[in-house]
Order: structure tokens, then sequence, then C-alpha cells
């Protein structure tokens, strides 16, 4: 009996231990499950920043391709702009070729306009002296059918 009894209190020690060791690994076993209920925790977290983090970039990246959109439509107008403008200053240029070619055509019938009073002054100067001389034939012409009349001249002053 006495090895009955060793036997058991043998058992009821190795009882008491696996109680122990049992009850030291249910310790651990809730710290882990501690630890991993906070891991779980932290994953979550971090998939939700993730996915703030992914809305973001996609945001941005639609922001980024409608700044790249609008760039390009104000390039295109720019450049419709600028071939407005070299439009608009050819047509300056042809208007002002035009302008000087006017210009130069008023000078020449300035010219011209002078020239004809010119011979205009010169026609009425010879007109005159036309008349001086016509009119002087008359004088002879009257004086020759009034003969033996005197004709008076007139007389310096």
């Amino acid at each position: 009996m006495s090895r009955g009894a060793e036997q058991v209190a043998q058992g009821v020690a190795r009882a008491d231990r696996a109680g122990a060791a049992l009850r030291e690994i249910r310790s651990a076993v809730e710290a882990a499950g501690g630890e991993v209920s906070e891991i779980v925790v932290a994953a979550a977290e971090t998939v939700t920043g993730a996915r703030t983090l992914t809305e973001a970039l996609e945001s941005m990246s639609t922001l980024v391709a409608q700044h790249a959109m609008v760039a390009d439509q104000v390039r295109n107008q720019a450049e419709r702009v600028l071939a407005g403008f070299a439009s608009i200053a050819a047509v300056a240029e042809e208007n002002s070729a035009a302008t000087e070619e006017v210009s130069a055509s008023a000078e020449e019938m300035t010219a011209q306009v002078e020239e004809m009073t010119a011979q205009a002054e010169e026609l009425a100067a010879t007109a005159s002296e036309l008349r001086a001389l016509a009119a002087r034939f008359r004088v002879e012409d009257q004086a020759e059918q009034r003969r033996g009349e005197v004709v008076p001249f007139p007389r310096a002053a």
C-alpha cells in the first residue's frame, strides 16, 4: 500500500504540476489571445488606413488627370489665340502696305493736280494775253471804220 500511496502521491504531485503547467499555458494562451486581438485590431486599422490612402490616391489621380486635360485645353486655346494674333498681324501688315500704296497714289494725284493747276494758270495767262491782243485788233478795226474820226486813247494817270 505504501507503494500505492506513493504512486498516488506522485500522481497527485504530477497532477498538481500538470495543473500548474496548464494554468501557465492558459495564461500564456490568454496573453497570446490578447496580443492576437490587438494585432487583429491593428491590422483592421491598417486595412482602413490603406483603403483611405488608396481612395485619396485615386482622387489625386483623377485631379491630376483633370488638371492635365485643362492644361491641354489651355495650351490649345493659347495656340489658337497666337494663330489669331498672327492672322491679325498679317492683315495689319497687308493694310499697312495698302495704305502706303494709297498714300503714294495720293501724292502722285496731288502732284498731278498741282501740275494741272500750274497749266491752268498758264492757260489763263495765255488767254488773258490773247484777249488783250484781240482787243487791240478790234480797236484798230474800229479805228479803220471811223477814219477821219478821232479815237481817244485812254491816258495814263
